[in-house]
């Protein structure tokens, strides 16, 4: 077992920064996807229609639904042309691509390194990174402590760690809340100089291992989770731990922000050192790195780094002129419509590689 304890107290001392203000919120926002028929979810039965006599078809993050689907209305009343939206954990995306060799016209991930890190150069020759977002811990109103939580949201890491309280986040080989969950943890580890947050509520509940080398924290997810505590649940994308709020199975959720807006969730935000949105934080969140898929082929090292999110067509897209207009779309009228569902935009959104054309003016090329 990789041991990193002994040294993370001398560790944490050298990086820990200035305390942040936790916050509290309450959302009385709630997001109704699209009833109309041209957006077709992953379980419709109907055969859609379009133009180009197919449905586009879109893999995406779970946190990505909503927004997609309302794009796609904009997108079926400028083109006449259905789109077929599949929501999962954003690995798992790509890996439908990659792995299981599935078609589809677009490809939108919660985490835009993940294009490169799996698709570039075999199955895709750019990528464009558009939309922010941060880690916030989602609960509601018979979450058990909730009314402690609100008044000192500090406490959180104290009260999740308690015996009564259930509490969990998406799997980390399948969705980047996943990782995203456990780096938090971890970055809480250090920013607190207090290495028992993540052994308390990741690594002796799990089989996650973790390893201090030099002043990195490494965390390693092997390819089959296990989770040994039943006060603790993971499930394939973060939409998945919602319904689980609101049915009271659950107390507390890992979550990004915009899903906890969009399903009218109460949440705590975490300070900026670990909540995964602020530049200004990058090189300290680099401090803790996740290892996933660990034991297998496609094991992967993801540094944390600032939550932006991306979009690319993959090269056997069956309509690519389509998925084009798609994005093109979501980079132009798209933004108002993240941002009326609380998913901030990037003030210029970023594209590598082979850039469309018909996509640059939308764009910065950074390489």
């Amino acid at each position: 077992m990789r041991i990193y304890f002994l040294v993370l107290a001398v560790v944490a001392a050298a990086v820990a920064v200035a305390a942040g203000v936790v916050y509290y919120h309450y959302s009385s926002f709630t997001a109704v996807p699209p009833a109309n028929s041209s957006v077709q979810s992953a379980s419709t039965n109907s055969t859609p229609t379009s133009a180009s006599g197919g449905a586009l078809k879109v893999f995406c993050a779970g946190s990505l639904k909503i927004p997609f689907e309302l794009v796609a209305e904009v997108f079926k009343e400028k083109y006449g042309v259905d789109v077929h939206i599949e929501a999962s954990g954003s690995v798992m995306a790509v890996r439908k691509v990659t792995d299981l060799k599935k078609v589809c016209d677009v490809v939108g991930v919660a985490d835009y390194r993940l294009i490169p890190k799996f698709m570039v150069p075999e199955y895709a020759s750019w990528y464009v990174a558009f939309a922010s977002n941060e880690i916030v811990i989602a609960f509601v109103d018979k979450s058990k402590y909730a009314d402690e939580l609100v008044k000192d949201p500090s406490k959180w890491f104290e009260i999740l760690a308690r015996p009564d309280v259930r509490y969990g986040f998406s799997d980390p080989n399948k969705d980047p809340c996943g990782y995203r969950s456990v780096g938090v943890i971890a970055l809480a580890s250090l920013r607190y100089r207090n290495s028992s947050i993540l052994e308390n509520l990741v690594l002796k509940k799990t089989n996650i291992d973790a390893s201090m080398e030099g002043d990195i924290l490494h965390l390693y997810v092997p390819a089959v989770l296990n989770v040994k505590s039943e006060d603790l649940v993971v499930r394939p994308k973060e939409i998945d731990l919602v319904a689980l709020l609101e049915a009271g199975a659950l107390d507390y959720a890992f979550e990004y922000k915009s899903v906890a807006v969009q399903h009218g969730l109460k949440y705590i935000e975490l300070p900026p050192e670990i909540n995964l949105k602020n530049l200004r934080y990058s090189n300290y969140y680099s401090k803790v790195v996740v290892h996933i898929l660990v034991g297998t082929d496609n094991e992967k090292e993801i540094p944390m780094a600032p939550i932006v999110y991306g979009v690319t067509i993959p090269k056997n897209a069956e309509h690519p002129d389509l998925a084009v207009k798609f994005i093109k779309l979501l980079l132009s009228k798209g933004r108002d419509i993240f941002v009326s569902l609380r998913q901030p935009f990037l003030e210029k959104p970023l594209g590598y590689g082979n850039v469309p054309d018909e996509l640059k003016g939308y764009v910065r090329i950074e390489g």
